[in-house]
């Protein structure tokens, strides 16, 4: 080996100093140092153990104190013991009692929450129910208590209309006495038959049998003489005399609604004699003195101090609510209606051409020759007397239709309410049925007063025909009783 002082280059001193020089022990030299570095990194390493690891680190890297007690030097967790086969058998037992028990909790829980569910649906379910039953039970009282308002309303409409006729009753007796005796004192002052008369006005016996009956169709002769002379205020005065009579029955009736209670019975009793009389009285009026029954359907029984209109509409359309009619009856109501404006299309339409042969007739204004009079006068007769049947055509076509309703179609408390309710005028039949007719939206139908005519048989609107309606037949032919 060349020593360091072979190296070219060198100064021959340096030789010289190197060469005193022991030489060094290279081999240990390296050998202690690397004993150093072997301590060292053991030192390094003991002191990285000694750190906190970051929680959750997923490389299990340090990572800088974020404190001071980071820095903390914690005991090292213990060695894993080896795992043990029997250990790990019974964990996983645990394991799969413990899944088996969750299962167990959440299916419990579950049927927990249907029970409740149940019970809740059934709960409202129950309160629907109730509900239900309630608004039932309310509707009916509701209706209830409706229907009774209208018949408190009817007979509030009726106590009015008695209390109406027995001021006006009152009235009549200051002014004039026995004012409703009248027509009974009139005939009582006949020389000729005053007993058959009074009976015939105030309790209808034989001599309105007489018109009935088929087998003897005709009036003693004295009755038919007090009839056609009484005056229309006797007949007129009568009618308010029923009217306020059928206003006191109606209160009675509709006070003790219970058609087995004997007030009941007694009360009806009373209300259907009254209005026998009433129709009696009408029939014979209409008969055998069409003018007076005229005057007293045309007239106001109160003399107008109520200020009623025989024109409102209004008025008529609360009196045929009050008679509360059924289906039948207003189907049957219209149909007459119907039957009645054709007829009375008819006799306006003779009657136009009746005054237009009046008015057709000459009428000289100097003499002339007495045949060109004669022959004048001639066609005024015969249109005086085609004229005058007219007026009875119209005159039996009104009572035949009042007639008609008042026999076949209304009950006994509707007749007394219509006629009640219709104070202070007599019933109007046509506008009760206009009325109707309005309300089952069938007034402006086909059968009016222009163009209303046809041949054929008589079909109805709603193809109802005259066989449909009772007594209908009666009304197209003349009764005997009405003929001239």
């Amino acid at each position: 080996m060349q020593g360091y002082g072979d190296l070219p280059g060198q100064p021959s001193g340096y030789k010289d100093v190197m060469a005193e020089m022991d030489p060094l022990d290279v081999d240990g030299l390296l050998n202690y140092f690397s004993q150093s570095t072997t301590q060292l990194d053991l030192a390094n390493a003991a002191f990285m153990n000694a750190q906190v690891p970051f929680r959750d680190a997923p490389t299990g890297l340090m990572d800088n104190p974020a404190n001071l007690f980071s820095s903390i030097v914690f005991p090292e967790p213990p060695l894993l013991a080896p795992t043990n086969p029997v250990s790990e058998d019974s964990t996983m037992e645990e394991g799969g009692k413990n899944g088996e028990g969750s299962d167990k909790k959440l299916t419990a829980i579950q049927e927990k929450n249907r029970r409740a569910q149940k019970r809740f649906r059934e709960r409202q379910k129950a309160k629907m129910t109730d509900m239900t039953q309630q608004l039932d039970e309310m509707t009916a009282d509701l209706s209830k208590l409706r229907t009774e308002n209208s018949a408190l309303k009817n007979r509030n409409s009726i106590l009015e209309k008695v209390l109406a006729l027995r001021d006006e009753h009152i009235r009549v007796l200051q002014d004039e006495q026995h004012v409703f005796d009248l027509g009974s004192h009139y005939l009582q002052q006949q020389a000729i038959g005053a007993a058959s008369q009074q009976k015939m006005l105030t309790d209808g016996g034989a001599s309105v049998q007489a018109v009935t009956n088929s087998t003897n169709l005709a009036l003693a002769l004295t009755d038919i003489n007090a009839v056609k002379t009484m005056p229309a205020e006797a007949v007129i005065n009568h009618w308010k005399e029923l009217v306020r009579e059928l206003g006191n029955l109606l209160v009675e009736v509709e006070g003790s609604p219970n058609i087995e209670d004997p007030r009941h019975k007694a009360a009806m009793d009373s209300l259907c004699r009254v209005l026998d009389n009433a129709g009696e009285v009408c029939m014979l009026t209409g008969v055998l003195h069409p003018t007076n029954m005229q005057r007293l359907i045309a007239a106001t029984l109160d003399d107008g101090r109520s200020g009623a209109k025989a024109d409102d509409k209004s008025r008529w359309a609360s009196v045929t609510r009050a008679l509360q009619l059924n289906d039948d009856q207003k189907r049957q109501m219209v149909a007459l209606r119907h039957i009645f404006v054709r007829r009375m299309a008819k006799v306006m339409e003779d009657r136009r051409r009746i005054l237009s042969k009046l008015q057709a007739v000459a009428i000289p204004d100097r003499m002339v020759a007495l045949q060109s009079v004669i022959t004048e006068t001639l066609k005024v007769n015969e249109a005086t007397v085609a004229l005058k049947a007219n007026l009875q055509e119209e005159h039996l076509c009104g009572m035949e239709f009042i007639g008609t309703v008042f026999k076949t179609i209304f009950l006994p408390v509707q007749k007394a309410r219509a006629i009640v309710q219709s104070y202070p005028f007599y019933p109007d039949v046509f506008e009760i049925a206009s009325a109707v007719a309005a309300e089952r939206g069938e007034l402006n139908q086909p059968l009016a007063l222009e163009g209303a005519f046809g041949s054929g048989p008589t079909t109805l609107p709603g193809g109802l025909g005259l066989e449909d309606i009772p007594g209908v037949g009666s009304l197209l032919e003349m009764p005997t009783a009405f003929r001239p």
